[in-house]
């Protein structure tokens, strides 16, 4: 009996439904393998799922915490946060990593989100 291959697709929708559920983003040292083991795949189906899209796998798990930079940042709850404490509650082992990803996927830097908040 032969096995059903999986899609492309469905292995990106599982990573991304993941990711977001269970926060997988947060982990320090998440890895391909980690990863495929919850997506119940393996490394090779998840590297292809992402290169269809043109990411690598850091790309695709720094741009989770991005966003979750991006609600900490407009959260007045973490108003008093520095950006290293915001970077590390998004999963992020630097600032400058942070604002890169923040920049790419808001348009715009951390401060200037976090200033056009506190404006409001």
């Amino acid at each position: 009996m032969r096995r059903r291959r999986i899609s492309d697709d469905q292995v990106y929708a599982q990573m991304c439904r993941l990711m977001m559920e269970k926060e997988l983003f947060l982990r320090k040292r998440l890895t391909r393998s980690d990863l495929a083991r919850e997506v119940m795949t393996n490394r090779t189906y998840i590297t292809r799922a992402l290169r269809g899209r043109g990411l690598n796998f850091a790309q695709f798990v720094n741009s989770f915490r991005a966003l979750r930079a991006i609600e900490v940042l407009a959260d007045p709850l973490y108003e008093g946060c520095s950006p290293e404490e915001i970077a590390l509650l998004s999963g992020f082992s630097s600032v400058d990593t942070m604002n890169r990803y923040v920049k790419k996927s808001a348009g715009t830097t951390a401060c200037a989100i976090r200033t056009r908040i506190a404006g409001l």
